[in-house]
């Protein structure tokens, strides 16, 4: 057959030179290269295209600060970048550079290497280079991998779905075999290009200084091969005084070499994906395209994505076609060796005799047992003289534990006379230092025939060919080469059930060798026994005729003292539990002729009273002939060890800090209580304790106080319950109780009894008193309990009640309960609001704040509101929804949503962003509330950085608000937010002010712009004196702070009288105005706020 010819577009797999130098000093003209002096970011050097893209020389960059182009938050993100590592997070920076009153939009891409940080601009106009757009690119395309049943179809799918997402012309997957050369494994292309699937392409296309910038960096693009490179200025580091290392850069060119081979191909753009396997470069993701094209950052990234992914399955789908049939051959080879006589058979002779699943274990045609000095042969194998000289030489210069090669002619020169039975070998070694092999499998030759794309031997010829200067190939025709002296490769899983089966052949090795102990254990027993730390012997009436000196010192007794008298008068045990005085073993011994071994519970009675714990054991002491004439005792003081394994008994059912049992040990009591029922029905009951405040207090005061205050409650709960009951710390500020024997209506009461003195309980530290409480869940137990994980999740339940109906009270489980009802629906709101973030059915509304006093010039505030409309579109009320988002942690992207939408709805109705009063003319804010998820968001500062500069609108217009209660929890977060917060501009609320644990001393501590009055004081103002002073006092001492006060639910004019008498700058509720719909143009033109909207 004539060779077709084939123009193989393949500009992975290029002649690379050994020594090629990847600091260049070139770029591609698409974009822009700074690098940059660290830490004020000075520009050392620019690339020399700035003229074209920016329309200002190089000079106007050099040695210039970068942020002289950049705004505040950009720049702020660059540092944090550099600062703290975060490339893959930050990549890339959307930037606009400020450059003689124009505005140069790109994507900024930076990374460090070799100690210069090179900062590389991409122009892009697309604001959607986010995280979302990210996300969305990748999310079909990981399931659809991820869901790929084998190993052909993940391959295909990858290329699918990059080619999808790059929209070049092809995309091919290669895979590299153990010699480093390539094959096309999967492949999607245009419709009207040629396929290459199927072909191979030699190592020396990649050599290895090549493939090592391979492994390093996993991502290279080139827009358009006929690009003229840009220099960079100047050519050496300023600091360095060496040329710029772009080893790691995404603009860098590519060799003329490289360029060369491209063209000669006929491909005008490509991008290369590496796909790494255990830190070594399993393969690439190749694509073309026949024109020039740019493809963004994200896009790339996401590409990159999807070959890690597919990095991630490659262990489990290259094994998972053949995974079973290996396993099932496995487990018989397995069963016959556990079920083997271990006095009848070795473990080798049973391996020989399952000849037919030792062959199809890894698919060979033939095998050698190494048993001693002898070889059994089992299937297909050359003479045995050859196999020994075989396994002379892997004993000689293979030391592995599993050695195997496809090609072992090549190895092994000898193995070519017979490579129709042996061109293939896998072997595995027992030995501790694999000095000898004793398992071989063999596979015979197979003849191959590869397609190349080009003679393989050509080319490695030319490049032995040092005097011939390195040039790119120019013939790519189709060259088929027949393969001999090789078997079929040995599959990973083949080499992993190889290694598992070495696994198990230890194993059986290692009970052989104590079964052949065991068989000579009674002789060697005596010795063994001997060499203890205490010695005695008798002769054959039991009367002592010697003591080594531990046996003086454990006894009392010297040997001048002992020697002749009874062994009983001076080796005097008793039983540990019984208190008896036991016999000694030597009585035994000398009746019996055995060996006795007394070790369980026997404690020695010394001379002088002294008691301690031994081990001891016996045996007879016989002449030549076999006749007992004596006995020899050995014991050991093990009091110590006893003492040590009783502490470590008590730690492991018991809680450290408490002294009460853990939750192992009370699962454990509640699950023979369980077992109890079916034998002895009757009734008891299981409390589940959980704390109120107690984080409040371990935050504020410490852990040491939290320590000290679990203590003093364990004293308290424990010495309000009997000793038929059961108390536990089950972890944290939660306790458990198993109360035995108690009717339901008992167990309610004393729960109730404990739920009050806890209640009643003050704990004292560094002369503050606290108070707590505890909500209790109750579960009753009778023969109709299910089993432990039921009444746990029952009580669990119960306890979530309890907290939920205002915390401090017992609440009973029943599976009607409506609290627990609640919960479930609190469950399927979890499900519903992602769904509804996804559908954008949440709304916002708004209610104003305005001065107490206004004026026509007075600015008008006001708080944004949250509510939802269900699939029917009936609103719904936070508290229906907001339970269930704070407690599977929903809030966050609540949070987040409202900021986004807060944001976009001001920027379309806000023209001069210099100017916060464009609305209503005079300055204005929106109050935002957050939860305790953003607060505790190491991320939402950043996110709001980001959102600003989205969105381009002022932070004074917005003032964001929390708890109280929320920031006395969580007080030194709340500090870092709020000054974080008021860096950018923001103002910042202290809302419901009154409802917590209020103290005044934590407003020195917070620094907050507006104090909102908890409602409950202001509705009660003009009928309790003590809310008044209250609202009063805070207002107060609010101003002296000079923080503003905001009164809410005003809800007539009799309040709103108050207020102003008081003298309350700000006020909101029902009375001022009802909430309506955030429109902004509703809220412009409505100079006068409506306070009865229908």
């Amino acid at each position: 057959m004539k060779p077709q010819k084939r123009m193989i577009d393949n500009h992975n797999f290029v002649p690379i030179s050994p020594g090629l130098n990847h600091a260049s000093g070139r770029i591609q003209p698409h974009g822009l290269l700074l690098t940059l002096e660290e830490p004020d970011l000075k520009i050392l050097q620019v690339s020399r295209n700035t003229m074209k893209l920016c329309g200002v020389s190089p000079a106007a960059f050099i040695n210039r600060p970068l942020g002289n182009f950049l705004d505040k938050l950009q720049l702020f993100q660059i540092q944090d970048c550099l600062t703290h590592n975060k490339f893959h997070y930050y990549n890339p920076i959307r930037l606009i550079f400020h450059i003689k009153n124009k505005k140069f939009v790109c994507d900024g891409i930076l990374h460090r290497h070799q100690g210069v940080v090179i900062l590389e601009l991409e122009p892009n106009q697309d604001k959607n280079t986010s995280f979302i757009n990210f996300y969305h690119l990748v999310r079909g395309s990981v399931c659809k991998i991820q869901s790929a049943t084998n190993f052909k179809d993940l391959t295909q799918f990858l290329a699918e779905e990059i080619r999808k997402i790059s929209e070049f012309d092809r995309v091919m997957i290669y895979q590299f075999d153990q010699e480093n050369n390539g094959l096309v494994i999967a492949e999607d292309k245009r419709p009207d290009l040629e396929s290459f699937l199927g072909l191979h392409y030699p190592s020396l296309d990649i050599p290895e200084a090549a493939r090592e910038l391979y492994r390093q960096n996993w991502l290279r693009l080139l827009v358009d091969i006929d690009h003229q490179p840009v220099e960079i200025i100047p050519p050496l580091h300023p600091v360095s005084q060496q040329p710029l290392d772009l080893s790691f850069s995404v603009l860098r060119s590519m060799s003329p070499c490289h360029l060369q081979y491209l063209k000669n191909m006929g491909v005008e753009a490509t991008l290369c994906i590496s796909l790494i396997k255990k830190e070594n470069l399993w393969g690439l993701i190749a694509c073309h395209h026949y024109s020039s094209r740019y493809l963004p950052y994200t896009t790339r990234k996401a590409c990159e994505f999807l070959g890690q992914v597919m990095a991630v399955e490659l262990p489990y789908k290259e094994i998972s076609e053949d995974y079973e049939y290996y396993r099932k051959i496995l487990k018989l080879v397995r069963n016959n060796l556990i079920k083997a006589p271990a006095l009848q058979t070795s473990f080798i002779q049973t391996l020989a005799q399952d000849k037919t699943n030792l062959l199809n274990l890894v698919k060979a045609q033939g095998a050698v047992i190494r048993f001693g000095e002898d070889l059994i042969l089992v299937g297909q194998t050359p003479p045995l003289t050859e196999v020994k000289k075989l396994m002379a030489w892997l004993s000689r210069y293979c030391h592995q534990e599993i050695f195997y090669t496809d090609c072992l002619p090549k190895l092994y020169p000898e193995a070519e006379s017979y490579q129709d039975i042996i061109s293939g070998i896998m072997a595995i070694s027992l030995s501790p230092n694999q000095s000898e092999y004793h398992l071989i499998w063999f596979r015979p030759e197979v003849i191959q025939t590869i397609n190349w794309a080009g003679n393989p031997q050509e080319i490695r010829e030319i490049a032995q060919q040092q005097e011939i200067p390195l040039t790119p190939r120019q013939s790519f025709a189709l060259w088929k080469e027949t393969v001999k002296l090789k078997s079929l490769p040995w599959k990973p899983v083949e080499i992993e059930t190889a290694q598992e089966l070495r696994n198990s052949l230890m194993l059986a090795a290692l009970e052989s060798s104590e079964h052949q102990l065991r068989q000579s254990r009674e002789l060697a027993q005596v010795t063994l026994k001997s060499i203890g730390d205490a010695v005695i012997t008798t002769n054959s009436r039991g009367e002592i005729e010697s003591l080594n000196p531990v046996a003086e010192e454990l006894t009392g007794w010297s040997l001048i003292e002992a020697k002749g008298l009874p062994l009983n008068d001076v080796f005097k045990i008793f039983d540990s539990q019984t208190h008896d005085f036991s016999a000694t073993p030597v009585q035994k011994v000398l009746e019996e002729g055995c060996i006795f071994d007394f070790s369980d519970n026997v404690i020695l009675k010394a001379k002088d009273g002294k008691e301690r714990f031994i081990d001891n054991s016996a045996a007879p002491i016989r002449s030549r002939e076999g006749e007992i004439i004596g006995a020899v005792l050995v014991f050991r003081d093990v009091t110590q060890e006893r003492e040590l394994m009783r502490r470590l008994s008590w730690q492991a059912c018991h809680d450290a800090l408490t002294g009460l049992i853990n939750r192992s040990e009370f699962e454990k009591l509640v699950t023979q209580t369980l077992q109890m029922l079916s034998i002895s029905p009757n009734n008891h009951a299981i409390c589940y304790l959980d704390l109120d405040q107690f984080k409040i207090i371990n935050d504020t005061c410490g852990h040491l106080a939290g320590d000290e205050l679990l203590r003093q409650l364990s004293y308290l709960l424990q010495s309000q319950v009997t000793e038929r009951d059961t108390l536990a710390r089950l972890g944290g500020d939660e306790f458990g109780l198993l109360l035995n024997h108690y009717s339901l209506e008992e167990a309610y009461q004393k729960a109730v009894d404990l739920c009050n003195s806890v209640k009643d309980f003050r704990f004292t530290w560094e002369e503050k008193v606290f108070s707590i409480g505890v909500s209790i869940g109750l579960v009753g137990i009778d023969e109709q309990t299910c089993d432990l994980a039921t009444i746990l999740s029952a009580v669990d339940a119960a306890c979530y009640a309890a907290k939920n109906q205002g915390r401090n009270r017992v609440h009973l489980y029943q599976a009607d309960d409506q609290d627990l009802i609640q919960q479930r629906r609190e469950i399927r709101w979890a499900a519903q609001i992602p769904q509804a973030l996804e559908e954008d059915r949440f709304c916002l509304y708004y209610q104003p704040i305005v001065e107490t006093n206004p004026t026509s010039k007075s600015p008008k505030h006001g708080e944004i509101l949250l509510r939802l409309r269900d699939t029917s579109g009936q609103l719904v009320p936070p508290m229906a929804f907001i339970p269930a988002a704070e407690r599977y942690d929903l809030m966050k992207s609540i949070d987040r949503w409202v900021i986004r939408t807060v944001f976009n709805h001001l920027q379309k109705h806000h023209q001069d962003f210099n100017s916060t009063t464009n609305i209503l003319g005079d300055q204005e804010f929106y109050a935002i509330n957050l939860s305790g998820a953003s607060l505790n968001d190491n991320q939402f500062i950043k996110f709001l950085y980001q959102q600003f500069e989205l969105y381009q609108i002022p932070p004074a217009m917005i003032c964001f608000e929390i708890t109280e209660t929320l920031a006395i929890a969580n007080i030194k977060k709340a500090v870092q937010l709020i000054q974080s917060f008021k860096g950018l501009g923001c103002s910042f609320a202290l809302d419901d002010f009154g409802s917590g644990m209020s103290s005044f001393s934590y407003l020195k501590t917070l620094p907050i712009d507006y104090l909102k009055i908890d409602g409950c004081f202001v509705k009660e103002l003009l009928t309790d004196p003590v809310a008044r002073e209250i609202v009063e006092s805070i207002h107060r001492i609010g101003h002296v702070m000079q923080i503003k006060t905001i009164a809410e639910f005003v809800e007539n004019d009799a309040i709103l009288t108050e207020i102003k008498n008081i003298g309350i700058d700000y006020v909101q509720g029902y009375g001022i105005g009802k909430p309506q719909p955030f429109i902004l143009p509703m809220i412009k033109n409505s100079r006068q706020i409506d306070r009865n909207p229908d």
